[in-house]
């Protein structure tokens, strides 16, 4: 359960709130119920393949329907992977922008894309460790800095509700942006890749199911109580993550901005670990150990380096004022098709039930909808912003006033 919950909570939960003003107060819960049962579906969908097939995600698309669509799975796992990293570093310069600010007095003069390279500094080092293994500690210590922050922004956002009742502007559907909601509350839903994992890791798999459906439950209750409350306390002035409306010179606010960054720059390796392994074994596949050769161990040391990099540069490109739509982008490219439509086509080759095919079609023809649908918002809100949005005034504007 401890690992179920560990693949599902990150970051993604703070983007919820930004995600509940996009659907609106009324609907969003209702669209994330939807999607959680949905998800679970799905996610048994898998895993009662992955049971008669056997294998890794990819393996299972390569078993039943080729190398080509092998190559489609992996490709997607990579892509989701780098946009978790991606947003994981715009997410992080908005909150060390922020803490500078605060603690420098506004002498510092950074702009906010420039701190989007400094979790490098962080991630290089761990990117280049070669068994996930032994990132296990750094893990344990980011589950703890994010707990904090669960903590810490439930008690911000009773407080702003105590003192200053409903935020501005609650709305209870908002017709025009709900699309994003749904790529968002998907992307939300991170933990795909490591749902066969740890059915293998798994002393008794058959117990799975019940762990599954308990963790999804708790998960689904995690984001609704979170995102419910920031979007009713701060209303239209929610940010792209609710960790940016708390009081930026409060203590508490700089420990849990410097606490949940560092969890955060924890955490990217371990999202990244996928990407990586994948991308190295097709490049590298035809050489030797880097064991056996110095060579290649360097050769691969750089491309590791490089695929860093590549995040960061495009975190840098899509800009700290663009998280949420980004995250909903991600969301509808990559995580929809692994949640939803890869584990009804797998399933269909393993059952005839007649049910069960009925099923399996409905998921991907949900799928494909879900993702044709929330793609065309996602892009669009990209190329004509509204311009609803409220963008707090920054801090050392706020002091110099």
């Amino acid at each position: 359960m401890f690992m179920f919950l560990k693949a599902f909570i990150g970051s993604g939960v703070l983007f919820l709130p930004k995600a509940f003003q996009h659907g609106g107060l009324g609907l969003s819960p209702i669209l994330m119920i939807v999607i959680a049962l949905i998800c679970l579906f799905a996610f048994l969908r898998l895993v009662n393949t992955q049971l008669v097939i056997g294998g890794s995600y990819g393996d299972i698309g390569g078993i039943l329907y080729g190398r080509f669509l092998r190559f489609i799975v992996l490709f997607f796992i990579v892509i989701s992977q780098i946009g978790f990293v991606c947003s994981y570093f715009i997410f992080v310069s908005g909150n060390l922008v922020s803490v500078v600010d605060v603690l420098s007095n506004c002498s510092a003069g950074i702009e906010q894309k420039y701190y989007m390279w400094m979790p490098l500094i962080i991630l290089i080092p761990l990117a280049l460790v070669r068994h996930i293994a032994k990132l296990s500690f750094t893990a344990i210590i980011a589950d703890v800095f994010i707990l904090f922050g669960l903590v810490v922004t439930l008690y911000f956002t009773a407080d702003q509700l105590s003192t200053h009742g409903v935020g501005p502007n609650v709305a209870a559907v908002n017709p025009t942006n709900f699309a994003l909601m749904i790529g968002t509350a998907t992307f939300s839903f991170e933990g795909i890749g490591l749902i066969i994992p740890i059915v293998e890791s798994m002393q008794r798999p058959e117990r799975f199911p019940f762990v599954l459906t308990l963790g999804m439950i708790i998960v689904c209750v995690i984001y609704i109580l979170i995102g419910t409350i920031s979007y009713l306390a701060y209303g239209d002035t929610i940010q792209s993550a609710v960790i940016y409306n708390f009081p930026p010179d409060n203590k508490l606010t700089v420990t849990v901005k410097i606490l949940y960054s560092l969890a955060i720059c924890l955490t990217a390796p371990l999202m990244l670990f996928p990407a990586l392994k994948i991308i190295e074994k097709c490049i590298f596949s035809k050489f030797d150990s880097g064991k056996d050769s110095v060579t290649i161990k360097w050769s691969k040391n750089i491309y590791r380096t490089i695929l860093c990099i590549l995040c960061a540069a495009i975190a840098f490109g899509i800009g700290g004022d663009n998280l949420d739509k980004f995250v909903s982008l991600v969301g509808s490219i990559a995580c929809v098709p692994l949640c939803f439509i890869f584990p009804g086509m797998f399933h269909l080759k393993v059952s005839n039930k007649r049910q069960d095919v009925i099923l399996n079609f409905a998921l991907i023809t949900f799928g494909v909808v879900v993702m044709i649908f929330t793609l065309y918002v996602s892009f669009d809100s990209f190329l004509h912003p509204i311009g609803t949005d409220t963008v707090l005034a920054p801090y050392c504007l706020i002091n110099k006033n």
